[in-house]
């Protein structure tokens, strides 16, 4: 185990990194979430400025 370790420290931290990344950002993106909300709200408020909706 210890050899596995040693040898693939580097590639095992980088893919619980990018696991953990892209977990982060399907519970940011998700409906009704903070980014989300924020993301319509601005798309929103743009339309509205523009006078197309």
């Amino acid at each position: 185990m210890k050899v596995i370790f040693e040898e693939y420290s580097g590639i095992i931290i980088i893919g619980v990194v990018i696991v953990a990344l892209i977990a982060l950002v399907g519970l940011l993106l998700v409906d009704g979430g903070p980014v989300h909300n924020a993301f319509v709200n601005m798309v929103n408020s743009l339309f509205a400025k523009a006078g197309t909706v």
